[in-house]
């Protein structure tokens, strides 16, 4: 009997054993692949988190180049290479180098492509390049006559870039430096806007103010307001027109108030005459000219130097006026159009101004730092309406935008913004339309995100 037992039990035992031995074993050949493993592995020695622009380069072949790596220089087999596998899907665009780091085999950056990150790539493959370089890229990608100013990181972090000729007969190139100028269109209604927001801040005027008071003549004005002008839900509408010569912004007023419709309805409607009106009224309010008013309460304050005013007189300066000009999906600078300065003199406070890119982004700033308004009064400009108020869209929260042109003609200005300015894109063009169908709008909101991405 204690032989029986003792049997089963070494029979228990040897079965032990063995199971021992097995997982022994076992543990052996994971530890080796364990070890295997971790042979791959590239210490790092140095890093760096140090942020720049890089463009991918020298991607030859969809099967040669530099392979994209999830986990960079940690493991690089083929195993752990992104879904995009090598930077040729990629070759020439930029990215944003996002941290570095040196291992024994080559250092290794990690790439940001816009909002999506690439993964890590042999320094080998990449080039370092300029902020500049990346917005005139985006410029001549789009085929974009003209001048943009881009903030990339607030008002310290600009770049100023051109693409192609202002004035096609005189060999004259698009620049921001003020030797050329642009119709500046409906960017100057956010000016009107924060002249009557002064008067509305001092008490000189109100956002329920009937406009019945300044002009009476014109249809419903009882039960229209300021706040109403600003936000273009007055129900009043208007249509173009091109004056034999410059008109006085006396002359402006009434040809408005003569030609304009007023509906008597409140929805919103985009027209001219609502800020032709508001710029009549700030001359009656403060017993100055709008052009006064522009130059003591904007241009002065923020330094405006190359922004002129288009009304009776030829503007006094110096500069060449772009010339706009058609692309016809081969061909640039077709059908040359001047901008015309009668029609623009009637529609003072609308869009009677020439300009640069760089002139209107201080007076952007101008709008939040106390310049001009402060950021409460500015967030009050803002309120007047829920898709549009004081000069700006505001359908976006957190940002703000607007758009200007000149009906028939080649001549956009575009604006897109955060709120605080961090990042912002301003582009003039003297040439429509873009390469790729692109609207002018959509174009601005692509720089835009070239300057919160690079």
């Amino acid at each position: 009997m204690i032989m029986e037992v003792t049997e089963v039990l070494n029979i228990k035992l040897s079965a032990r054993t063995t199971l021992l031995f097995m997982v022994g074993l076992l543990m052996v050949g994971i530890g080796a692949a364990h070890e295997k493993t971790y042979a791959a592995y590239n210490s790092v020695l140095q890093t760096s988190n140090k942020h720049y622009d890089a463009q991918i380069v020298n991607q030859t072949t969809p099967t040669k180049g530099y392979n994209l790596y999830t986990d960079g220089p940690y493991y690089t087999s083929s195993s752990t290479r992104t879904a995009d596998d090598n930077g040729y899907h990629y070759n020439n665009n930029f990215v944003r180098v996002m941290q570095t780091k040196q291992t024994k085999t080559g250092t290794y950056a990690k790439l940001r492509y816009f909002n999506k990150m690439l993964g890590w790539m042999n320094v080998h493959g990449i080039k370092s390049v300029s902020f500049n370089t990346i917005a005139n890229s985006m410029m001549k990608q789009y085929n974009v006559m003209g001048t943009a100013v881009l903030a990339s990181a607030g008002a310290t972090n600009t770049a100023t870039v051109s693409n192609g000729l202002a004035n096609v007969t005189k060999n004259v190139l698009n620049a921001g430096d003020g030797s050329v100028v642009y119709p500046l269109a409906s960017l100057q209604k956010a000016m009107t806007g924060a002249i009557v927001q002064q008067l509305i801040s001092a008490g000189q005027l109100s956002a329920t103010t009937p406009l019945s008071k300044y002009y009476p003549a014109v249809p419903y004005s009882q039960s229209i307001t300021v706040g109403e002008l600003l936000s273009m839900t007055s129900g009043i509408d208007n249509t173009d027109v091109t004056p034999s010569s410059q008109l006085t912004e006396n002359q402006a007023y009434a040809s408005m108030v003569k030609r304009l419709k007023s509906t008597g309805q409140n929805t919103y409607n985009y027209s001219d005459a609502n800020f032709v009106l508001l710029a009549g009224i700030i001359a009656k309010v403060t017993g100055q000219s709008y052009t006064q008013n522009l130059k003591t309460r904007i241009f002065n304050k923020v330094g405006m130097k190359n922004t002129f005013v288009i009304n009776s007189k030829q503007p006094a300066t110096k500069a060449t006026i772009a010339t706009g000009y058609t692309y016809d999906g081969k061909n640039n600078y077709q059908d040359a159009d001047t901008a015309s300065l009668a029609r623009l003199s009637a529609i003072p406070g609308a869009g009677n101004l020439l300009s640069t890119p760089n002139d209107f982004y201080k007076f952007i700033q101008g709008l939040q730092n106390g310049q001009i308004l402060t950021a409460s009064q500015f967030q009050q400009l803002t309120s007047y309406g829920s898709y549009y108020s004081g000069g700006l869209y505001v359908t976006k929260s957190g940002y703000k935008y607007n758009n200007g042109s000149l009906g028939g003609s080649s001549f956009h200005t575009s604006y897109y913004a955060r709120n605080d300015n961090y990042h912002m894109a301003i582009v003039f063009m003297n040439q429509y339309p873009l390469a790729g169908s692109s609207s002018a709008k959509a174009f601005t909101q692509k720089m835009y995100d070239v300057a919160t991405y690079y």
